[in-house]
């Protein structure tokens, strides 16, 4: 169910320390931010409610970068094409 907390991400210790550093560095991409924030807060227990919220995203958005999480990892969170 759209909005509701289904299957909650868990994260191992580097994969939560690595997306904390790169959601506080202010030199990376603001795209790549707003993925990782995603995360931690999925991780967190927030539901697609508040996530939508507080990133003013929508649930394609949700739903398309949760799905590369859970398959990919830290690894597909992050733009493939060069930059």
């Amino acid at each position: 169910m759209i909005g509701c907390m289904t299957n909650p991400i868990v994260l191992t210790e580097a994969e939560r320390a690595d997306l904390q550093r790169r959601a506080a560095s202010r030199s990376g991409r603001a795209d790549d931010a707003r993925r990782v924030r995603f995360i931690l807060l999925l991780e967190g227990g927030h539901t697609w409610a508040a996530i939508r919220d507080k990133l003013d995203c929508n649930d394609a958005f949700i739903d398309r970068w949760s799905k590369r999480f859970r398959e990919e990892r830290l690894a597909g969170l992050f733009s493939r094409h060069a930059v």
